[in-house]
């Protein structure tokens, strides 16, 4: 059996490729190809992960090749809060001691007070500091998910939510596969990805100015997705765990060495 997996970064993606692969016999595991080819689909069995922002012109013909293709989806919320804490692997070894210092400070005001620190003032923060605009990204993530579902997946593909996966709701999934799917243990380096295995986050985190700003940007999706659009209840008070949070970041910072100055 050939299985395509396709999601967002911080989706769950690798989680759900270790899933599969658990359940195949020695499959090939293509992880993440800037570029699928005919001839890398060839062996059998095989799993290939292939992210949405990798996704080429052309790839679309070769959805067929696979016996199952499936597209994972993460209330894009949730994965806004992933993504930012998780960005700090990709940009510690361009961060000074004192930047880096700056950055978990922060964190931790909204740890210990969430309300007090809107996640536009984080996300802005992180922009001065790395240039990363997470803004543009959230408002990109959220078209190519509606655009690859209206003209790549329609019904080709299994649409499963990170909620379910995470809560362990693998009924469907199983059916669709026609193996049992258990939760995968991501181990090796890949699991700096591992964070709180959790969803709903964006309660504890958003704040009602942050609400403002990302509805308008993220009503669509919720609709494509099969998500709840009207609900925008955040948690009062909000409460945030240090461990998915500061602790977390400063992990990933231990894993690069401290930009030079």
């Amino acid at each position: 059996m050939r299985v395509l997996i396709v999601g967002e970064g911080k989706s769950g993606t690798t989680a759900l490729m270790a899933s599969v692969v658990a359940c195949l016999k020695d499959p090939v595991e293509l992880f993440e190809p800037q570029k699928m080819t005919p001839a890398d689909l060839e062996p059998n069995p095989l799993v290939v992960k292939k992210l949405l922002l990798q996704w080429k012109w052309g790839e679309d013909e070769l959805v067929d090749s696979f016996d199952k293709a499936i597209l994972i989806v993460r209330d894009p919320r949730d994965r806004m809060i992933s993504h930012l804490l998780y960005d700090a692997y990709n940009h510690a070894d361009k961060l000074s001691e004192s930047q880096r210092g700056e950055w978990l400070e922060l964190l931790n005001h909204k740890v210990e007070n969430p309300a007090s620190v809107p996640m536009t003032v984080l996300i802005s923060r992180w922009w001065q500091l790395t240039g990363t605009d997470m803004f543009s990204n959230y408002v990109r993530a959220t078209d190519r998910l509606i655009r690859f579902q209206r003209q790549v997946a329609g019904d080709k593909f299994f649409l499963l939510s990170y909620e379910d996966y995470v809560d362990g709701s693998f009924a469907e999934l199983n059916n669709y596969l026609g193996v049992t799917i258990e939760p995968a243990v991501v181990t090796g380096d890949a699991d700096r990805v591992v964070r709180s295995k959790a969803s709903g986050a964006w309660r504890e985190w958003l704040t009602e100015s942050d609400i403002d700003v990302f509805r308008p940007m993220t009503s669509r999706w919720l609709e494509q997705a099969n998500y709840h659009v009207a609900d925008w209840q955040l948690a009062d008070p909000g409460k945030i765990d240090v461990e998915t949070s500061v602790d977390y970041v400063r992990s990933l910072f231990t894993r690069r060495p401290v930009a030079a100055r």
